[in-house]
């Protein structure tokens, strides 16, 4: 009888673990708020953390002129941002180093020509806080981070190539957008 008792109580610790767990779920992944910034695009427009709260998810690219597998995902990305913005989903690219000098800047916008990039990309400039205390910090590329319309960055960035890692990103778009399978 005493086995019995003990077994029901394992039974019962065991699904109010998991039933906890499961409860918790969305709260495992962090939000962090994304820096604020204002900077110019390659082509000079002004953009700032306010393009956030015009969608519903905005996926953040880093990438610098000599990552080469920065440049080789760049077709990918740009295929899945002509596949999410239907969905209220945007793409933006930071070229980390385009705004170094001229001839930075023009590499930059020669390899987004040459990929045939029509998302919008940052030139930062390196003499702003936003260069200063995140672009600085960021230790390989790419650099992806997901950031929901409140300007919030859902979970850790995501280094690498963003295809190779498809179930994270749409996990997390999902988790934003409150559809995730439970």
């Amino acid at each position: 009888m005493r086995k019995i008792i003990c077994l029901f109580l394992v039974l019962v610790m065991s699904t109010a673990l998991f039933a906890g767990c499961g409860s918790q779920e969305q709260e495992l992944v962090s939000k962090t708020p994304f820096p604020e910034f204002t900077e110019t695009d390659m082509e000079g427009n002004t953009i700032t953390n306010d393009i956030f709260a015009e969608y519903d998810v905005t996926i953040v690219n880093f990438w610098n002129n000599g990552c080469g597998t920065c440049i080789a995902e760049m077709p990918e990305l740009e295929e899945m941002y002509q596949d999410f913005k239907e969905d209220n989903i945007n793409l933006i690219g930071v070229g980390a180093d385009s705004g170094e000098s001229q001839e930075q800047l023009d590499l930059a916008r020669s390899i987004l020509k040459e990929k045939g990039v029509t998302y919008q990309n940052i030139s930062p400039n390196p003499d702003n806080d936003f260069y200063k205390e995140f672009i600085a910090d960021i230790a390989g590329y790419p650099t992806t981070y997901i950031v929901d319309r409140e300007g919030n960055i859902i979970g850790a960035p995501l280094i690498g190539n963003v295809k190779e890692q498809m179930d994270t990103l749409q996990n997390r778009i999902d988790q934003i957008r409150g559809t995730e399978k439970e």
